[in-house]
């Protein structure tokens, strides 16, 4: 059970995975030590894992989608665990709405048939497909704020992200990632907090080096550092996809609107409506959210489904319904104050 503290350092490590354990204990006013002693018990435990990921655009070019998976409700299951296991997913999460399981997915454009309609298609189960274009963020779950810190102490974690970057990082000029970065970006999977002292041995080269590479990585969207965890560990056990019909001159506004608000995981505009990926401490907590947004002007619907079932969240795929420790568990257990 996570007291006050434990929650305050897991939201610091939402906000900046890689902030070193004197920074959390500035900002949350506490010592060092005593942070630094928890933050390596939470990593150790498991219910916090801090990796990266890199921008699948930096890797290949690709599309970002939103896909739902009708099934019969014996096949969601079977499903879900299979789109889960698919390098080309970085979440999936059944609703309770429909029978059906809701992915954000990146395919490279003459993937996308082969994958729709010949091995999704062909799986036990699978009644209905529907693939709709993600346009743009505005908010990813690297920018959640839950409501356990201020505004003031999350931007002095690290400046606010720049959501636009998941979907436009070939129209903003940015590069992909050569062999090197690949390398370091992998070792970073591995654990996202290994130290730079570690991180320029494993890849043979100088600290300023490595600590450079990284930096402009992370400015640059090529690489997102990101905690994942269940929600539910730190408060917030209700957990949700609402569905957002506006006019299109009000859709940016409404999309704003809701990206700031702290139940958000992240929002998107997918196909013309905002999609919305929430975490609320109760249903009470969602229904005046839903409310609020609903009163903005332009907003012509808000539609609710819960998650039933978490598959995978950020390229982590969960196993028997759990999330796993990390891959590199010595890594993780360490957890070098930096």
């Amino acid at each position: 059970m996570l007291d006050d503290l434990d929650r305050q350092i897991v939201a610091a490590l939402i906000r900046n995975g890689r902030a070193p354990w004197r920074l959390i204990a500035e900002v949350l006013e506490q010592q060092e030590r005593t942070v630094a002693r928890r933050g390596n018990r939470l990593l150790a435990s498991g219910e916090v894992r801090v990796q990266s990921f890199p921008s699948p655009a930096a890797l290949a070019p690709v599309d970002l989608y939103m896909l739902r998976v009708a099934a019969t409700p014996s096949a969601v299951t079977a499903v879900g665990m299979w789109l889960a296991d698919r390098s080309e997913t970085h979440w999936v999460s059944a609703l309770s709405g429909a029978s059906e399981c809701i992915v954000e997915l990146f395919l490279e454009r003459d993937a996308v048939g082969p994958f729709l309609h010949g091995e999704l298609a062909a799986l036990d189960g699978v009644q209905n497909l529907s693939l709709e274009p993600i346009f743009e963020y505005f908010r990813t779950v690297s920018g959640w704020r839950p409501d356990l810190l201020t505004l003031d102490q999350y931007e002095t974690l690290s400046s606010s992200e720049l959501p636009h970057l998941a979907t436009r990082y070939t129209e903003f000029g940015m590069l992909s990632l050569d062999e090197p970065n690949r390398a370091l970006a992998e070792l970073l999977r591995a654990n996202g907090r290994i130290t730079i002292e570690e991180l320029a041995a494993r890849l043979g080269v100088s600290k300023p080096t490595a600590s450079r590479r990284l930096e402009t990585l992370i400015a640059n969207g090529a690489v997102y550092v990101r905690a994942i965890l269940d929600p539910a560990s730190i408060g917030y056990p209700v957990e949700g996809l609402l569905t957002v019909r506006a006019k299109a001159p009000a859709l940016d506004a409404a999309g704003r609107y809701i990206a700031d608000l702290p139940p958000t995981r992240w929002a998107a505009n997918v196909s013309g409506r905002i999609l919305v990926q929430t975490a609320a401490r109760s249903l009470a907590e969602l229904r005046g959210m839903m409310e609020g947004i609903a009163a903005q002007p332009g907003v012509t619907g808000v539609d609710l489904s819960l998650f039933t079932r978490i598959f995978k969240r950020s390229t982590v795929a969960y196993r028997d319904g759990k999330l796993p420790l990390a891959r590199d568990e010595e890594d993780v257990t360490e957890g070098k104050t930096r």
